[in-house]
């Protein structure tokens, strides 16, 4: 029989077309003017960028490609790349006769977000919303990292050997009484102190699994049966690089994964696929085997005799002495600083490793003599700690780690020493993206003048698709950039005084509704002792949580937010409640803290621009990222400023401009209050 190859592949060209059309008509349905967003959406209106995205999206799974998406703040991204993934995967499954999720052959999508806010959104909004309307049949979890449940094993543990200090018996209480009506044991639905927390939390080197006499309660295990079960994960940034980490042992199988916020990958994947070692993981380690108050393992050994005890707990308070002399040390090698990046191999003496090993040594010997498995299941899980932490060290001090830049940071009374690898763009090519049939990027801010270059060379994505979407906003009409071109450099000795008195008179004209954007709390506490406008409260980071300041900014319209790093990103305040955006600084990244150096001399080998090849793209992401905190609806208008001349007075600087919105930029300070006055009126009439 003779095969006619070129009406084989008419026949299945012919398929594939009709498919998409398919896949197409039902993107219409749901995005179209008389779709079902519109039938069940208040207010819905139909964003062309909207569908354009999804069907992106439909094609890159088909084809099986990677796809980077720059989804401008309106476009509705989430709803886009939920829509076609979910389609696929129940199509997927269909297709395969099975639809439980129960064999091998099964489809999931993982979607991991950098904030628990966007988490949140999905979990509570956008997938109810989707399976109430259009997938029926639709299962979906929320992932967290095992931390977050309770342990009911380590609760009843903590209970009976009275592992609960004074002072924190009215926490207890609270906890004990939330347990009986919680229906999940995420500590997010509880208000409790770390250290409580850290001593019934689930760890999994702790944990006995299916031995476990609780295992048919355990809320762990009941969520991550609920994961196999499910067609969409909801993680974060954190934890699927922790799933990496462990050789893909975290997370349920998966096929494709959807990365919103997609601008946070490369440092969170290098934090997580680095080695560190601090005093805060040396002092949980020692008080799991006896804390200074006597709690811990050696106090629920009752075979073990009174010498024994005795000599475990000098053993522990060398370990401890010792351990503080190594970073009290390196304290003093920071002399101040926040940060230091380490040159030179064996940088500080090792004094921890020896009494470190003989603490393993003496932990095997009680392992031996130990009669009880589930004493036997701790004493092994807490020797892996020790072996850890002494091969992170050895590792860190001997700098074994190629590639690998190795420092030391210290934040309040942690000081931690890391190595971080310089370069992740070839590890996560070849331990992600090469391994999924498809990756889908997304985010507001992914392109540097109008390209995907610096991201796709970051993220090792050469080949991957790009799809460049505006916000459907009319930034043109809704807001005005205004340029303080006529301000020193940041390198001027009068940079600061004469910012603060430009931003005095901003706060002037606005009278509140004002959030200030800053490089440095440096920067940030000198402008908060210093401006006093009246009638203007100032709130600023540090003083509370995040969420509680943003909620009492938003309740207080006389009022102003001054924030670092962490505001210029995942903060959404809609509306009449945040009218003006104040960048002090373009955020360039300092050059001398050890992973940007190391990044940039990276590219000198390569003979590349450090500058433009890295920081300059690096602070652009970053402006709009400030710039988006503005219009978040198609009804909101207000000011942005950014107090740093060199905008305009710099060749880079058009690199920056031509990477926001398009919108109308002044430098009279005057049309400030003309916007705000034709604004007010507007909102009165």
């Amino acid at each position: 029989m003779q095969v006619n190859f070129e009406t084989i592949d008419w026949l299945i060209t012919g398929f594939v077309k009709s498919y998409a059309l398919c896949v197409m008509k039902m993107l219409n349905n749901f995005f179209g003017i008389s779709g079902i967003l519109s039938k069940t959406l208040h207010a819905y209106e139909q964003r062309p960028e909207q569908q354009a995205m999804a069907e992106a999206i439909d094609k890159a799974l088909r084809n099986k490609n990677h796809l980077i998406v720059e989804a401008g703040t309106g476009v509705g991204k989430s709803l886009a790349y939920l829509v076609p993934v979910i389609e696929w995967v129940l199509d997927e499954n269909s297709s395969k006769g099975s639809n439980t999720l129960s064999g091998s052959s099964s489809k999931r999508v993982v979607v991991s977000t950098y904030t628990k806010a966007l988490q949140r959104q999905l979990i509570e909004k956008e997938l109810p919303f989707l399976r109430d309307n259009i997938f029926k049949n639709l299962r979906f979890a929320l992932c967290l990292g095992s931390e977050n449940y309770v342990c009911l094993r380590r609760l009843e543990q903590t209970k009976t050997h009275g592992l609960f200090e004074i002072d924190e018996i009215r926490e207890t209480d609270a906890l004990l009484n939330w347990i009986r009506g919680t229906d999940t044991g995420i500590r997010a639905e509880i208000d409790i102190r770390g250290s409580l927390w850290q001593k019934v939390c689930r760890e999994g080197d702790l944990c006995y699994g299916k031995d476990c006499k609780l295992f048919n309660r355990c809320f762990y295990q009941k969520a991550k049966a609920n994961e196999r079960r499910a067609h969409v994960l909801v993680t974060n940034h954190h934890l699927f690089f922790a799933h990496i980490a462990s050789g893909w042992q975290v997370l349920p199988h998966f096929d494709i994964t959807v990365f919103d916020e997609a601008h946070e990958l490369e440092d969170v994947a290098a934090d997580y696929l680095g080695v560190e070692i601090s005093n805060y993981k040396l002092k949980h380690l020692l008080d799991s085997i006896l804390s200074t108050h006597g709690k811990g393992l050696l106090t629920r050994l009752k075979w073990l005799s009174q010498s024994d005890f005795s000599e475990a707990n000098a053993l522990l308070n060398m370990v401890r002495i010792k351990g503080d002399a190594f970073f009290q040390e390196l304290a003093q090698r920071l002399n101040n600083l926040s940060t230091l990046r380490i040159h030179e191999k064996g940088f500080a003496g090792d004094t921890i490793s020896e009494p470190l090993s003989k603490l393993f040594n003496q932990l095997g010997g009680l392992y031996k003599a130990s009669g009880d498995e589930d004493e036997k299941k701790e004493i092994i899980a807490l020797m892996n700690r020790c072996e850890e932490f002494l091969n992170s060290l050895k590792t860190i001090l001997m700098q074994e780690l190629e590639g690998y830049v190795y420092w030391v940071e210290k934040d309040g009374k942690m000081l931690r020493l890391v190595a971080t690898p310089i370069e992740i763009a070839k590890l996560l090519k070849a331990g992600v993206f090469d391994n999924l049939s498809s990756a889908i990027l997304t985010s507001a801010t992914l392109s540097i003048n109008n390209n995907f270059d610096y991201i796709k060379e970051r993220l090792g994505l050469q080949h991957a698709e790009g799809l460049l979407l505006e916000s459907p906003f009319n930034y043109k009409e809704q807001s005005i950039l205004y340029i303080a071109d006529d301000l020193s450099e940041p390198r001027a000795k009068d940079f600061e005084e004469r910012l603060i008195d430009r931003l005095k008179k901003i706060l002037e004209i606005m009278r509140g509704r004002t959030l200030v954007l800053f490089t440095s709390y440096s920067l940030l506490n000198k402008a908060y002792d210093t401006v006093d406008v009246t009638g203007v409260k100032i709130y600023k980071q540090g003083d509370a949580d995040s969420y509680r300041l943003i909620e009492k900014f938003k309740n207080d319209n006389n009022s102003a937010l001054f924030g670092t790093y962490t505001f210029w990103q995942g903060i959404d305040v809609p509306g009449d409640d945040l009218q003006c955006v104040i960048i002090t600084k373009l955020p360039f990244a300092v050059p001398d803290a050890p992973i940007t150096e190391a990044r940039m001399e990276a590219l000198q080998r390569e003979d590349k621009d450090p500058f433009s090849h890295y920081q300059v793209p690096q602070a652009a992401i970053l402006l709009k990222q400030g710039f988006g905190r503005l219009i978040r609806t198609k009804t909101d208008k207000g000011i942005i400023a950014i107090l740093d001349s060199r905008l305009m007075t710099k060749g880079y600087g058009v690199h920056f401009l031509n990477s926001l919105p398009e919108c109308r930029i002044t430098t009279d300070i005057d049309h400030i209050k003309d916007f705000q006055d034709r604004v007010f009126r507007e909102k009165v009439i």
